[in-house]
């Protein structure tokens, strides 16, 4: 360590301490102070997040479904709205780490252990410039290492700017999304098993898309994890 660091480091630990007594950090969730072993959500407010432990089976996508199994790991209750909403619009990526790591065991106790390569969604460039990056990249990441998988990212592309989901139905979301995606290395897709990574699965039509242009390249099978869904419950 050199002499100028070891004066830096000291100076840095005092403005942080300054600056946490003037403006404590809260919990993004509940906004309460956190403790001094929390970091930006509270042990409350992680232990109450819910996990829904069963695959989803509700599908709104007309026509084939290219999804063998899909999970929707959370509850899509008004605090894990919030925490996506966080990672998606507030450039908070950390939090969402967080929460798997302090659900690691069951996450893992559901998926199987089968697969070659793990994607997340990916966002056309023009998205990707607009946000900054792709919000589920970290989770993609760290379900390939528990996992003992592959991260793929590199061998997908979207290739269509689409509208936003949101306000759209289901058959517009259907449409939206039609011939999105292709794959750049369909030699590496072959025989394949593929987990999907999404933040939100709503009607399922992104991910069935990038499943069937997965499935044509020779994928043995394509599977979908989420986060969370509004849909937990529906018939």
């Amino acid at each position: 360590m050199g002499v100028f660091q070891i004066f830096i480091n000291p100076i840095k630990l005092l403005v942080s301490g300054v600056l946490d007594l003037i403006y404590p950090p809260l919990c993004l969730i509940c906004e309460k102070r956190l403790a001094q072993n929390e970091e930006q959500v509270c042990l409350n407010c992680l232990d109450s997040f819910k996990l829904i432990g069963k695959p989803h089976e509700h599908f709104s996508v007309p026509g084939k479904i290219s999804i063998t199994s899909a999970w929707a790991l959370f509850e899509f209750d008004t605090p894990f709205q919030s925490l996506i909403h966080h990672l998606k619009y507030s450039r908070r990526r950390k939090p969402v780490m967080t929460v798997l790591n302090h659900y690691r065991q069951q996450i893992i106790r559901q998926l199987p252990d089968v697969y070659d390569l793990v994607i997340s969604i990916p966002l056309h460039v023009r998205k990707l410039r607009e946000r900054g990056y792709n919000q589920v990249d970290d989770m993609s990441s760290w379900l390939a290492a528990q996992l003992g998988a592959r991260s793929g990212n590199e061998l997908v592309v979207r290739t269509k700017y689409t509208q936003t989901q949101t306000q759209l139905n289901a058959e517009e979301r259907f449409e939206n999304v039609a011939q999105a995606f292709s794959v750049k290395q369909e030699s590496m897709i072959t025989g394949k098993y593929v987990l999907l990574v999404d933040d939100v699965l709503t009607t399922g039509a992104t991910a069935n898309a990038l499943a069937t242009v997965l499935k044509t390249a020779g994928a043995a099978r394509v599977d979908l994890v989420t986060l969370s869904t509004p849909q937990h419950g529906n018939p």
